[in-house]
């Protein structure tokens, strides 16, 4: 049965499995032809792709014996095994040096030592004031770990932020320069911007003046004329 089996056992068997698996000859499809790639010479016959099958895995066998040898499997499952009672080992050391009480060298804020800490002292010495006294300073300790959990997520999630505000530090130097300073190349623009829709509004104005009092003109202008003739380009 596998509860009457040890660690080291139980490992062994499950590395030896796995080996196994690697182990299995690899055969062909039946159907390889439809999605192997076109030989650049001469076709693969069956009997090619066959021999090199038989040496592909004969060179994976002795890979495996050689690499995954009974010595190397016995080994990594012992140490499997040494590793896992070790931590069993120190984790009931945990509790039971907190079953029989709390020593004064326990570091008390830290939070696997709170969760740790058993609801009720097991010393039979121990009188009800004390047990009751324990039980109250255990529920405040764990809500105070709580909280304080709780403010460490949110200390968290605003350094997150504080990184992420760092580039506004100086948004002259790290903001588009031109959006936050009085010279910036944005203002220039826009004074131009003002020069020409004044000179544009002038030049419309003028035209119809003329227009309205000189009558129809002689001939028709182009749209590129036009422009020029409104931008005094000519």
């Amino acid at each position: 049965m596998e509860s009457s089996r040890s660690i080291a056992e139980l490992k062994s068997s499950f590395i030896r499995t796995q080996v196994r698996i690697l182990s299995e000859s690899l055969e062909a499809p039946e159907d390889w032809r439809s999605y192997a790639a076109e030989p650049s010479e001469e076709d693969l016959s069956d009997k090619v792709v066959g021999e090199v099958l038989q040496k592909f895995n004969a060179a994976l066998k002795q890979h495996n014996r050689v690499v995954y040898s009974s010595q190397a499997i016995q080994h990594v499952s012992q140490q499997i095994a040494s590793l896992y009672w070790s931590s069993i080992s120190q984790a009931t050391r945990e509790v039971t040096s907190l079953e029989r009480g709390v020593d004064r060298t326990v570091d008390l804020s830290s939070h696997p030592n709170i969760t740790q800490l058993p609801e009720e002292l097991y010393d039979r010495s121990t009188s009800e004031d004390d047990q009751l006294r324990y039980k109250r300073l255990r529920e405040r300790l764990a809500n105070l770990d709580s909280l304080r959990q709780q403010r460490q997520r949110r200390l968290d999630q605003l350094r997150q932020l504080h990184r992420l505000l760092e580039p506004f530090n100086e948004p002259q130097n790290n903001i588009q320069p031109n959006l936050v300073t009085r010279d910036g190349e944005l203002i220039r623009e826009l004074e131009k911007m003002r020069m020409l829709v004044a000179r544009v509004s002038g030049r419309i104005a003028q035209t119809q003046t003329d227009h309205d009092g000189g009558g129809d003109a002689s001939y028709v202008l182009g749209s590129e004329q036009k422009l020029a003739a409104l931008l005094d380009m000519d």
